[in-house]
């Protein structure tokens, strides 16, 4: 019998390059995040057809993204017309209804830029590890550690950005496979972290690539905001409804397990 398998379906939001500075914001969001859910293989499947369906019910055929529904613009337009209220009203309740009862859980690693670059600044470009490459290899290695505990295998799927950036991304993942993850042993010693056995062992070879049209892919779009935004205001609602829910990963895990839930990175002060 085939040992079962978890998919994480991943999607990133912000700006990966730590060094340009970004335009200032009202809200004080300066972030790099990847994340988006982890889910049985088995019931991914559903999933897809029940967010098909919310979709066929408002005559939905263009893909779902949290930032183009959030500005209410283009083909989202009409959430912000005032004659079309009691359908944008319907269809918000049942894309939240949706997500607050999605099986698997919402996981991300979230960083906050400026204290990224403060924290590490004083190390020479050379050795600084490139913010993707953290951010990603921290999020697959807390996946595969819960993979590893429930005896499942882990297969990830990431939406395609750039041909190089995606090379990137299947260069970090072969490196964890093959090497193990290079953190620094004094601060990373109470993370425990795995070596390239465990990544062997639990982690699928190859990560899989994804466009905007897939839905597991938009599910991941929609649930990794709100990991983003509840970090900078505890009072975002989204964020409270998935916490709520208990579609958080951290709501699934013992004391012990800390270590495996979403990681907000850099954030001292904010």
């Amino acid at each position: 019998m085939p040992t079962p398998t978890y998919h994480l379906f991943v999607d990133d939001s912000g700006s990966r390059f730590i060094d340009r500075p970004s335009t200032p914001r009202n809200d004080g969001m300066d972030y790099f995040a990847m994340g988006g859910i982890l889910i049985k293989a088995e019931e991914a499947r559903q999933t897809t057809v029940d967010l098909d369906k919310i979709c066929e019910k408002y005559s939905i055929n263009y893909p779902l993204h949290s930032t183009k529904i959030r500005s209410k613009k283009n083909e989202w337009s009409w959430l912000g017309d005032q004659k079309q209220k009691n359908k944008a009203n319907s269809f918000m309740e049942d894309l939240s209804n949706f997500l607050c009862n999605i099986p698997g859980h919402a996981t991300a690693c979230v960083v906050h830029r400026p204290g990224y670059l403060e924290r590490y600044s004083h190390y020479p470009a050379l050795e600084r590890w490139n913010l993707c490459k953290s951010v990603y290899s921290i999020l697959i290695e807390r996946a595969a550690k819960i993979a590893l505990r429930d005896g499942r295998k882990l297969a990830v799927y990431i939406e395609k950005t750039g041909k190089r950036e995606d090379a990137d991304i299947c260069r970090y993942h072969t490196e964890m496979i093959e090497k193990g993850i290079n953190f620094n042993p004094v601060t990373s010693s109470k993370y425990n972290p795995l070596g390239s056995r465990d990544f062997s062992s639990s982690l699928l070879k190859n990560p899989n690539f994804f466009n905007k049209s897939h839905r597991m892919g938009q599910v991941a779009d929609l649930l990794l905001y709100p990991l983003v935004k509840g970090r900078y205001d505890k009072s975002y609602l989204p964020y409270i409804n998935l916490h709520n829910s208990c579609k958080i990963i951290d709501n699934t895990l013992k004391e012990t397990e800390e270590h495996l839930g979403v990681k907000y990175y850099c954030f001292d002060g904010v």
